[in-house]
C-alpha cells in the first residue's frame, strides 16, 4: 500500500524563506523606482537645456522654415540630434522625452523653446533660449505646457512671462 509522503519539516522553511525573499525584492523594488523615474526625469531637462545651448551655438536657421529643416541641412546638428524623430501631426522635434521648437517674430532673433512631452513622466520644466543667449527654465510645476499641441507660445517665452529664471549647469 502506498502512503502518502510526509511533510518534512524543509517544506514548511522552504515556504517562509521565499516569502521573506519576495517581500525584500518587493521593498527594492517600491524604494528603487520613483528614484530611477527621478533620474531619467533629471536627465531629460537636462539633455534638453543643454540641446538648445546646442542650438544657439549653432547659428542662425536662415531659411529654413522649421527646426527639422535646419537640423537635417546641419551636419553638427545632425549629429546631436542624431536620435530625434520629428512628430508628423504637428512638425514638432522630439528627444528623450522633450519637444523642441524655433519662434521666429519681426525685428527679434530666432527663439528657441523646450517642454516635456508628457508632464511628469519624460521631465517637468520647460526651458527657452532667447536672443541673449542664456537658456532659461521655468518650474512648469502646474504642467502647463505638456504635450505637442501644449508648448509656451512666443509671448510666453521669457521676459515675458513670469517665472523664467536662467538655467545653471549642474
Amino acid at each position: 500500500m502506498n502512503r502518502a509522503p510526509r511533510p518534512s519539516n524543509r517544506s514548511g522553511y522552504l515556504r517562509w524563506s521565499t516569502g521573506i525573499i519576495a517581500a525584500i525584492i518587493l521593498l527594492v523594488c517600491m524604494v528603487s523606482l520613483p528614484r530611477l523615474q527621478s533620474y531619467v526625469q533629471a536627465n531629460n531637462e537636462e539633455d534638453a537645456a543643454r540641446s538648445l545651448r546646442v542650438l544657439g551655438r549653432a547659428g542662425s536657421p536662415g531659411d529654413a522654415p522649421d527646426l527639422a529643416t535646419w537640423i537635417a541641412g546641419n551636419r553638427s546638428l545632425r549629429h546631436r540630434f542624431l536620435d530625434a524623430r520629428i512628430l508628423e501631426e504637428s512638425g514638432l522635434l522630439m528627444q528623450h522625452g522633450y519637444l523642441f521648437s524655433m519662434y521666429r517674430s519681426e525685428g527679434n532673433a530666432t527663439r528657441f523653446v523646450a517642454w516635456p512631452r508628457s508632464t511628469p513622466r519624460t521631465g517637468q520644466a520647460a526651458f527657452a533660449l532667447g536672443e541673449s543667449g542664456v537658456v532659461q527654465r521655468h518650474a512648469n510645476t502646474g504642467g502647463r505646457w505638456s504635450g505637442p499641441g501644449a508648448g509656451p507660445e512666443d509671448s510666453e517665452i521669457p521676459p515675458a512671462e513670469p517665472g523664467w529664471q536662467p538655467w545653471v549647469i549642474r
